[in-house]
């Protein structure tokens, strides 16, 4: 076999931190399915495996780092946690964009990237600026290609998808590896231990650097929107939305420089084909979780809106919330708006085609969330 057993791989965490609780939940499963898949659906390059391997091992090495980290310090169980707010949906439909710019608002504590990929010791107040790890987020981030530049905003300091989080539960949607018998699986999992081991390492990161309401932003929480509100009863959500014919494809293209290199050319076809099913059946398991969980706790977003009226947005953003926006943050989040208007870092281009896909096929796949959101088709 290619890739290593689950065992070995939790053997060789546990010799390289010296501890040997994994903590609470179900990751072992999520483990095995990742690494099966890896062996029956990855085309990556032999060249990748140091790497890919070295990521899996660094998560089980995070965990038991977690557990030590609450044996020495107890009084973390007592952390608070309010809210969150989090901001989901399809991705490509301005999600990054507006909990970066709410990110900019001191009220919040965000999910940074740097933090959740080393989280033991969680950061200090008023030390962040110095912290290594956010210096070698920022200095990986500034060395990736240009062409994600523009696809993808990046700020070192705004609340980032739970990706690390989620991968220490090795239940995360794994968007960054070829692996779609385990993102099959992974769509009908059971995330309740997930999202309840993601609560754990939030209380953790919090405890050493309020504030405690937290804003969260992960376009695949949609499907999960259940076990998330499980963990974190007070959440209210923030929903996304926009034309599918273009978000398919653009999601597409994004995660198709995201994936390390293939040993040979890779079926972006195939890809695309994945994608928009993925999409479409997470979306489909949005609208029957939060009609559960209670529409009076969504509030729907549109790009057309963002892009359009993005200060008349971000204020009724805050008005839904009950939040103050105060004028000197106001006019930070405006100048970012400003800044960062749609195209100022260059243009993305794509077609739906150059991925084995049609837009009237990705309209007609996706007519019940047209038809259920009133999404705007664009040109």
């Amino acid at each position: 076999m290619r890739y290593p057993e689950p065992q070995q791989l939790l053997d060789e965490a546990v010799a390289e931190c010296g501890h040997s609780d994994f903590g609470p939940g179900d990751f072992r499963e999520g483990l095995a399915v990742l690494l099966d898949s890896l062996e029956r659906d990855g085309d990556l390059d032999p060249g990748t495996d140091a790497a890919v391997i070295g990521d899996l091992r660094r998560r089980l090495v995070n965990r038991l780092e977690v557990e030590a980290y609450y044996r020495a310090h107890p009084e973390v169980e007592d952390v608070v946690i309010s809210g969150p707010v989090d901001i989901n949906g399809l991705p490509r439909t301005g999600t990054t964009a507006l909990a970066d710019m709410l990110s900019l608002d001191p009220q919040f504590r965000c999910l940074r990237g740097w933090e959740q990929y080393q989280p033991v010791p969680p950061p200090v107040a008023g030390g962040e600026a110095h912290d290594p790890r956010r210096q070698a987020f920022l200095r990986m981030h500034e060395e990736r290609p240009a062409a994600q530049a523009v696809m993808h905003i990046f700020e070192v300091d705004a609340t980032m998808e739970d990706t690390e989080i989620l991968g220490m539960a090795f239940h995360g949607q794994q968007m960054t590896l070829p692996v779609a018998g385990y993102r099959s699986w992974w769509r009908r999992a059971d995330l309740t231990e997930t999202y309840a081991y993601h609560r754990r390492v939030v209380k953790l990161l919090g405890s050493t650097c309020p504030p405690e309401l937290w804003l969260f932003k992960a376009p695949h929480h949609k499907f999960h929107l259940e076990a998330l509100a499980k963990a974190y009863p007070d959440m209210r959500f923030v929903m996304t939305h926009r034309d599918p014919a273009k978000v398919v494809p653009s999601y597409t293209s994004l995660v198709s420089t995201i994936f390390p290199p293939a040993a040979g050319d890779r079926d972006l076809c195939a890809l695309g084909r994945e994608l928009s099913d993925h999409l479409r059946e997470g979306m489909e398991n949005a609208i029957a979780e939060r009609a559960r969980i209670g529409e009076d706790r969504f509030l729907d977003v549109h790009h057309r809106e963002l892009v359009a009226d993005p200060r008349g947005t971000v204020r009724r953003v805050y008005d839904w919330l009950g939040l103050e926006l105060k004028p000197a943050v106001a006019e930070t989040i405006f100048d970012w708006q400003d800044t960062n208007a749609v195209g100022a870092k260059g243009t993305h281009r794509y077609t739906a085609e150059q991925f084995g896909l049609s837009v009237d096929q990705i309209r007609s796949d996706y007519d019940f969330y047209i038809r259920h959101f009133d999404v705007a088709v664009e040109a």
